[in-house]
């Protein structure tokens, strides 16, 4: 990448972590091949608590791993941990339960959740470096918080020996995203031939997220579309602790989310167990994202 190519890219970066970005800001791509095999990866996003790090409030979920470990083990499906740099550094004996225990695969989630005046090559750096000191190795795959990725910042991911990234929504959320017009298949990003965009799942026509904080938020009406509504081929299922398990972190928020995100918390379990029974009866294959990744390359051969 050229040094004026870099700039650009950092500044828009920057502007990102600031919060600046465009919603409307469109994301290039080329269109997907259309996949035949119906997967299903389940990935978990590991990172603080709400995004709180005050003593007190800091990763609290992280009481229920015992009761998290179990589920997924009924569930019987592998996962792909998106992990925060910082969390990797302060709670490693918590990852290496996750990574011994579970059938898991673990990915970068940057090196910190909440905004930062870093750059996105800074803050993936730092990232990298936390996932090299205690996997061994770097990451292959990313995903960007609040699902809030500029364009510019798909060729750093690249430069940066990255072959996926699992960040865009193909949905709407005002302030943050407009991606109404993103494939909902695994499409490779325009002008970065190396690397693959595995959106995450929504539901085809409304295009509402299937993830467990909308499952949640929705109840009964959403659980009874999966079973009837048209599905991608390729599906990714996203959740975090906090959606399942309820802390004082969650008392911490301020009112309208609290309520938003209170909303059938105490039955999230049993929702994201019967979510993962109608996906598993519509015909999808539980796998990891790599194994996505794997692909959806042979695809292309």
């Amino acid at each position: 990448m050229s040094k004026a190519a870099d700039e650009h890219t950092e500044d828009a970066s920057t502007q990102r972590q600031n919060g600046n970005r465009a919603a409307g800001q469109r994301l290039s791509r080329t269109e997907p091949q259309q996949p035949s095999k119906k997967q299903f990866a389940l990935t978990l996003d590991l990172e603080n608590d709400w995004y709180f790090d005050e003593p007190g409030y800091d990763h609290l979920t992280f009481e229920y791993i015992d009761d998290f470990i179990e589920l997924i083990d009924r569930l019987s499906v592998p996962l792909s941990i998106f992990v925060v740099g910082k969390t990797l550094e302060q709670y490693p004996e918590v990852i290496d339960r996750l990574d011994t225990e579970l059938d898991t695969e673990f990915h970068l989630h940057s090196y910190r959740h909440e905004p930062t005046t870093n750059s996105f090559r800074e803050e993936l750096k730092l990232g990298k470096e936390a996932f090299r000191n205690h996997f061994g190795h770097d990451p292959i795959g990313y995903r960007e918080p609040y699902g809030d990725i500029d364009p510019a910042q798909f060729p750093v991911l690249a430069d940066e020996g990255f072959l996926f990234d699992s960040s865009v929504f193909p949905s709407y959320r005002p302030g943050v995203y407009s991606n109404l017009d993103t494939p909902l298949e695994p499409y490779v990003i325009e002008g970065v031939p190396d690397l693959l965009e595995i959106p995450l799942g929504v539901f085809r026509g409304v295009r509402i997220p299937l993830s467990q904080n909308y499952l949640k938020l929705f109840g009964r009406p959403l659980i009874e579309l999966l079973s009837v509504a048209p599905l991608p081929n390729t599906l990714v299922y996203n959740v975090h602790l906090q959606d399942l398990y309820r802390t004082d972190s969650h008392e911490n928020l301020p009112g309208m989310k609290r309520r938003i995100m209170g909303r059938n918390l105490d039955r999230s379990v049993e929702i994201l167990e019967e979510s993962v029974d109608r996906i598993r009866s519509k015909g999808y294959e539980p796998a990891k994202i790599t194994d996505i990744h794997s692909y959806h390359l042979h695809l292309k051969q």
